[in-house]
C-alpha cells in the first residue's frame, strides 16, 4: 500500500534545468572549462562534489578543494534564481497529495538552494527533505533514497519516487524503490530504466491525481 511519495526538483517540481545548467556552464567557463547544458543534464542529480569531479574528469582535469568549495557558491551566486517558477498546478497537487501521502523532497543540490525553493513555493508541504549537502554518496548512489525511507520510517515497498534524471532513477532503483519518471531535457531513452516512463509534465500531472483516493 502507497503510503508516501518522494519527489526529486529540479525537472520535477520546478521548471528550473535550463537555469541551473546556465549557471553551472558560465562557471565552469570562468576557469577554462567549456560545457553544454547537455552535459549537466546528463548529470542532474548528483551532488555538487560529484558533478565538479566528474566535469573535471571529461576535461582531463583533477579539481583542487577549492573548487570543490567555491564553485558551487559561484554557481548560486550566478543562478537566476528568480526566474525558477514550479510547473503548472504542482503547488496545489502536492497540498492535496498530503492530505493522504506523507511526501519527502531528495534532491542533489545544496541545502541553501533547496530551502529557498521550499521557502518560496512548497512552505509545509514536505514531511522529510534530504539534501545533496547532507550525504557523502549522492545519486546515483542509493544513500538519499535510503535515508529519506528510513526518515519517512517505512518500507521501500510503501513508497514511491518520481524523478526525471538518470542518476537519480538510477539511485532510486538501487534503493529498490518503484521509480516514475517524467521526460524532460533528456531523450525517453535515457531514462527508460525507471518502471513507468511519462511523456510530460502534463502526464504527470494526470498520474499524480489519479493517486488520490476518491
Amino acid at each position: 500500500m502507497l503510503k508516501a511519495i518522494i519527489f526529486d526538483v529540479d525537472g520535477v517540481l520546478i521548471d528550473s534545468m535550463r537555469f541551473q545548467a546556465d549557471a553551472w556552464v558560465k562557471t565552469f567557463k570562468e576557469i577554462g572549462i567549456n560545457i553544454t547544458r547537455e552535459d549537466i543534464y546528463e548529470l542532474e542529480g548528483s551532488n555538487n562534489k560529484r558533478l565538479i569531479k566528474s566535469i573535471f574528469e571529461e576535461a582531463g582535469k583533477e579539481p583542487e578543494p577549492w573548487h570543490l568549495e567555491q564553485l558551487p557558491e559561484k554557481k548560486r551566486e550566478i543562478l537566476e534564481f528568480d526566474r525558477i517558477k514550479p510547473y503548472e498546478g504542482i503547488p496545489d497537487c502536492l497540498k492535496a497529495l498530503k492530505r493522504h501521502f506523507k511526501l519527502a523532497l531528495v534532491s542533489g543540490s545544496h541545502t541553501d538552494t533547496v530551502n529557498k525553493v521550499v521557502n518560496k513555493y512548497f512552505s509545509n508541504c514536505f514531511d522529510v527533505i534530504i539534501t545533496g549537502s547532507d550525504l557523502e554518496r549522492g545519486k546515483p548512489d542509493p544513500d538519499p533514497y535510503l535515508k529519506a525511507l528510513e526518515k519517512l520510517d517505512l518500507a521501500k515497498n510503501e513508497c514511491m519516487v518520481i524523478e526525471n534524471a538518470p542518476l537519480g532513477i538510477t539511485a532510486a532503483k538501487r534503493a529498490g524503490i518503484y521509480c516514475v519518471a517524467v521526460t524532460g531535457m533528456l531523450e525517453p531513452e535515457k531514462i527508460e530504466h525507471a518502471d513507468l516512463v511519462l511523456e510530460n509534465h502534463a502526464a504527470l500531472f494526470k498520474y499524480l491525481k489519479n493517486l488520490i483516493p476518491k
